[in-house]
């Protein structure tokens, strides 16, 4: 009888305290908030191309949010803001165009001459800040010469082509540019090139088992840059993708139709 009082007083004192503290959180609800625009420490190996490439942004707008300036060094343990800081948007949107502006006169500014002039010297160097121009400017050359086996599809993880190949087998610059990664620090692409062609187009190569190129090297379009492989892959393949201020697009809507 004593014992069922007891058990009755403690379910009494138990649901009481339940009432008056605080409710039991889900685990789920214990996680952090999620900040809006969230940071990356960098880590050996990363550079500004590698990170912004990592979340799909344009390197010029995580260099302005970071006020990193040409040719953009970033050193292991920086902290590296991956959004704006907090300001109105009218505000931020009138000086993200103002300074983006000013990083690309600096970084033209910063390029040897030989980059700033095109092949032909009839055609106009200067760049238009619309995607419709940078699209008509930009000429595109396959990157080797293997069967695409996997397309574009952002909704399932693939944000290029595959295409396969031998291993060994040359892989050529898809248009005129300037290396600004070489190496295997970003995660799934294996050894990896990634290569600007100007303000707006970058392109990558994944998975070589060769570089023949270095960070800051100018190469030609269809020059061999590096030699087909497995690394980070399952198979012999090159992954290749193109981003256009910072977004993956098509590739195969650049690439010239094959015969």
């Amino acid at each position: 009888m004593k014992l069922a009082k007891l058990t009755a007083a403690l379910s009494i004192i138990l649901l009481l305290s339940g009432c008056g503290g605080n409710p039991v959180i889900p685990v789920s609800d214990l996680t952090p908030n999620k900040s809006i625009h969230p940071a990356r420490i960098v880590e050996q190996g990363d550079s500004l191309y590698t990170i912004a490439w990592e979340f799909g942004l344009d390197y010029r707008e995580v260099a302005l949010w970071n006020r990193l300036r040409p040719p953009y060094h970033v050193t292991p343990g920086q902290k590296i803001r991956l959004g704006p800081a907090k300001v109105s948007e009218q505000s931020s949107g009138n000086l993200s165009q103002t300074i983006v502006k000013a990083l690309e006169i600096s970084e033209l500014r910063a390029r040897p001459l030989a980059e700033k002039v095109q092949k032909d010297p009839g055609k106009s160097t200067k760049q238009h800040s619309s995607n419709a121009n940078a699209d008509q400017k930009q000429v595109w050359s396959w990157p080797s010469a293997g069967r695409v086996v996997s397309g574009f599809s952002p909704t399932e993880g693939n944000n290029g082509i595959d295409i396969l190949g031998i291993e060994g087998s040359p892989i050529v610059a898809a248009a005129p540019g300037r290396i600004v990664y070489a190496g295997s620090g970003l995660r799934g692409y294996g050894l990896l090139l990634i290569l600007k062609h100007d303000e707006h187009f970058l392109s990558a190569y994944a998975h070589n088992s060769l570089l023949l190129v270095d960070e800051g090297d100018s190469v030609g379009a269809e020059q061999v840059i590096a030699h087909m492989g497995s690394t980070g892959a399952e198979t012999v393949r090159l992954h290749f993708e193109i981003r256009l201020d910072g977004k993956p697009v098509d590739p195969l809507m650049y690439l010239p139709a094959r015969q």
